[in-house]
């Protein structure tokens, strides 16, 4: 009884909404990536969104706010039709978003929301772009745009912004120019992200709840453990062993899965 409690309060603190900014504006990106940089084959194309209010933005996958929505519905359905008086949470069929990283922006602090196993954490992103603006232009999508480079961890950055929409926008963490972003990626483009449509939207903006506070060390090292031994974090984590068949093709996946924006 005690634990039934405890799921259903976790439900309804989950579903509960925070008292978060409606957004005026909803950027929609053509995002490309891989998997693997070592594999041109695992490829993906998503389109990602940013939200854009007065003092608040958030950027992610629309994929993933989908199967946010759905997950959601999909548990209350369950808590409304217990199966033999069991609530029976099955997320299988809904399809899965690839590019997983939110950022949310409150005024001038960033925090990136990301996962490890499935369990989500956030953190304070602790890297500032500098960028440098550039006297090159090129129209994208009708805009005029300015060209500017910095670096993002080990990324080289290229970011296009246009001074047509004066605010200081972009995806992921790439923000803080003086106009929004139209199109940015890296130098060896494993990350490419272009601007594909704008219109204004009134929707409540609010990050994923009950996410673990840590700091990017402590998230990078969770990563590198779950990716160097994922059976082993997967043991810890849920005190199942992962079936000898199964062991080494599940260490090949997601030890391939390398390619992070980080």
């Amino acid at each position: 009884m005690r634990i039934f409690l405890f799921i259903l309060l976790f439900f309804v603190n989950l579903f509960s909404a925070q008292n978060f900014e409606n957004s005026n504006i909803k950027c929609n990106y053509l995002t490309k990536f891989l998997i693997d940089t070592t594999d041109s084959n695992t490829k993906k194309e998503e389109i990602t969104s940013l939200w854009i209010g007065k003092n608040i933005s958030i950027f992610k996958s629309d994929q993933k706010a989908r199967y946010d929505s759905l997950a959601k519905e999909s548990a209350r359905n369950s808590f409304q039709n217990p199966v033999n008086g069991r609530v029976i949470l099955d997320f299988s069929k809904i399809p899965r978003a690839h590019f997983i990283p939110e950022v949310l922006k409150i005024g001038n602090k960033l925090e990136i929301f990301d996962k490890v196993l499935n369990v989500n954490y956030v953190y304070e992103s602790d890297q500032k772009i500098n960028w440098t603006l550039l006297n090159e232009t090129k129209i994208i999508s009708t805009y005029k745009c300015r060209k500017a480079v910095g670096k993002y961890h080990n990324k080289n950055m290229t970011a296009w912004y246009t001074e047509e929409i004066p605010v200081p926008e972009g995806p992921y963490t790439f923000k803080g120019l003086p106009g929004l972003v139209i199109e940015a990626y890296d130098d060896k483009d494993f990350f490419h992200f272009t601007l594909v449509k704008l219109k204004n939207v009134s929707e409540l903006i609010a990050p994923i709840k009950n996410a673990i506070n840590t700091d990017y060390q402590r998230f990078l090292k969770k990563r590198i453990d779950y990716q160097n031994d994922p059976a082993g974090a997967y043991f810890i984590a849920t005190g199942r062993t992962t079936p000898k068949e199964l062991k080494g093709k599940i260490e090949k996946m997601h030890r391939s899965n390398n390619n992070h924006l980080d």
